[in-house]
């Protein structure tokens, strides 16, 4: 895998969460999705402004370059919610319930990390999937799934650990290493569909939570029976949807953008999914829009390095 496919695939998010964030909490048919960046929205942030989706991808993005602890990832985090790091301008602007909450735990509790998030049925938002493509590239040439699952589930467990979070992790990151590999989506969904067989009871217990996404006439449905919430199960919905219809990144992005609420994480999901699978090519401006690029091609290249050469080597 060249650094320049691990490139595309690093921007394909970034831009898709910038893109996303000015829609982030809209009714879906109540307005019209620019092809151009815009900002404004709920939150109030400038054309191009990446959200919490990037800042803290950025971070796993430093940690899996440095081959440092879960400790020093966590600190990352912390930085992230204390300070703005990974931020575009130094200034946080959003932070998922769930993420505050591990991180809360990890600072005042000094829990162990993979057991900082909230093990309820109410935290299984969408907050690890927002933030853990890159170890699809990480594990590009771990050969075993069980390894690659292990993998998986220790880092979304930093911030969300009921077993259907983890499931949606699992199934997300899987697919995406079976695209990196060369499968079109549906043979993507087949093999991992294969693989979960191997996961522990506990969630193997949540599959039929899951159950649409390997329906035979699941990208068949209409965008009405597709929900757009942070719930895991519907961005994951949502964004495997887009990308088995979508022709290429712009449409798919702009579709996301479309459908409301969590518009910002769906696009990022959706992107990285389209990136995978060779559908990388984005409006040459959309890129140039990106407030700060240089602080996120500060992450993006050396890993990008790293990992092309590890793969390689492999």
């Amino acid at each position: 895998m060249s650094p320049n496919r691990i490139m595309c695939m690093l921007q394909a998010a970034i831009v898709a969460d910038a893109f996303g964030v000015p829609y982030e909490f809209k009714q879906r048919g109540t307005y019209a999705v620019a092809p151009e960046m815009v900002g404004g929205g709920f939150w109030e942030q400038p054309p191009g402004t990446w959200s919490d989706d990037t800042a803290l991808t950025l971070a796993l993005l430093d940690h899996l370059t440095h081959a440092d602890s879960y400790a020093k990832l966590m600190d990352r985090l912390t930085a992230y919610m204390e300070t703005g790091a990974y931020t575009p301008t130094g200034q946080l602007f959003d932070i998922g319930n769930a993420c505050a909450k591990a991180i809360r735990t990890y600072v005042i509790e000094q829990a162990e990390p993979t057991m900082c998030g909230d093990p309820s049925e109410f935290a299984n938002g969408n907050g690890a999937l927002m933030r853990l493509a890159p170890l699809a590239v990480a594990l590009y040439a771990e050969p075993r799934f069980i390894t690659r699952a292990k993998s998986y589930r220790a880092y979304t467990q930093m911030t969300h650990r009921h077993p259907r979070a983890v499931l949606g992790s699992v199934i997300y990151l899987e697919t995406l290493w079976q695209l990196l590999h060369g499968k079109s989506l549906t043979q993507a969904l087949m093999a991992v569909n294969f693989s979960l067989v191997a996961l522990p009871s506990d969630e193997q217990a949540e599959l039929p939570t899951f159950k649409r996404l390997f329906a035979a006439d699941f990208m068949a449905l209409p965008q009405s029976a597709i929900k757009s919430s942070g719930y895991v199960v519907d961005s994951l919905e949502a964004a495997v949807w887009i990308a088995g219809n979508a022709t290429d990144l712009k449409q798919g992005v702009m579709t996301a953008a479309s459908l409301g609420e969590d518009t910002d994480t769906v696009a990022t999901i959706a992107a990285s999914l389209m990136a995978a699978s060779g559908k990388d090519v984005m409006p040459a401006d959309w890129w140039h829009a990106i407030v700060n690029r240089e602080l996120a091609e500060s992450y993006m290249r050396p890993f990008a390095q790293k990992f092309a050469e590890m793969n390689e080597s492999n």
